[in-house]
């Protein structure tokens, strides 16, 4: 019994963790306590480990909490030592280098398309909203749409179970089934895009990468112009250097090129 309770509060706390690091909110004992359906007292003890530790921390003249900068360490090293990241990268720089757009990286995770690395142009302005450790929306963007794709048939409709699909343009994709020949049709040409699907003016491309023995391992993308004026001409450049990146870096991690 106690060993159960052991787990029991171990997940709990990861719960809360990862809540308060996706949200990056301050939330109350009691917030967090109606938000999981836990006791205020099992709740407390759950911030009072996660304050002792260090991850979270409380805001000063309040009686919230919020996640501290510690959390980064828990991925750093993870991140360094990633072979996919390391065998990307000059790869991802040559594709910046090509079409003068930021390009990223990522890793599939249960389905999901997680970020693990992202490169801009020396004169690019602004971040590009490109952050390691985001996770991609499934279906309104490209290294999202390719994770999807990858994800082995039988757990694809419990997967898409947990998409939300609302509309936020008119080219946002909302519904399973069509969303299900779409992913048919990335398969079949070995390439992904977004166009305005999350807001206007704003496209991307994206192609699998595979490992030494053909399973998929992640992704590389590269944001389109600004604007939204693409021409078919756009759009064919911009597929075939990422689908070109994508299989040196197949490459690199010992797939052979004529697979």
């Amino acid at each position: 019994m106690e060993f159960v309770d052991m787990n029991n509060t171990l997940r709990d706390g990861l719960m809360v963790l990862e809540h308060l690091a996706a949200s990056a909110e301050e939330c109350s004992v009691k917030e967090l306590a109606e938000r999981f359906k836990l006791p205020n007292s099992h709740a407390c003890r759950l911030l009072k480990s996660l304050l002792d530790s260090g991850y979270v921390q409380q805001t000063p003249g309040s009686r919230k909490y919020r996640i501290t900068l510690k959390v980064l360490c828990l991925a750093n090293a993870r991140l360094l030592k990633l072979s996919l990241r390391q065998q990307a990268r000059p790869h991802l720089a040559k594709l910046v280098e090509t079409l003068q757009r930021p390009a990223y990286l990522s890793a599939p995770l249960d389905g999901w398309s997680i970020m693990i690395d992202t490169i801009s142009p020396a004169n690019y302005p602004g971040d590009a909203g490109l952050v390691v450790g985001a996770r991609h929306h499934v279906n309104r963007s490209a290294c999202g749409k390719i994770c999807a794709a990858y994800l082995a048939p039988e757990l694809l409709d419990a997967f898409l179970a947990q998409v939300d699909w609302t509309a936020y343009t008119p080219r946002t994709v909302t519904s399973p089934e069509a969303f299900k020949l779409e992913l048919e049709r990335i398969k079949s040409e070995g390439v992904s895009t977004m166009a305005e699907e999350t807001c206007s003016g704003l496209g991307a491309v994206a192609a699998p990468i595979f490992g030494a023995d053909g399973g998929f391992v992640g992704a590389v993308g590269v944001m389109m112009p600004e604007g939204g004026q693409w021409t078919a001409e756009t759009w064919e450049r911009f597929k075939t250097e990422t689908r070109r990146t994508a299989k040196s870096i197949s490459f690199a991690l010992g797939r052979p090129l004529d697979q």
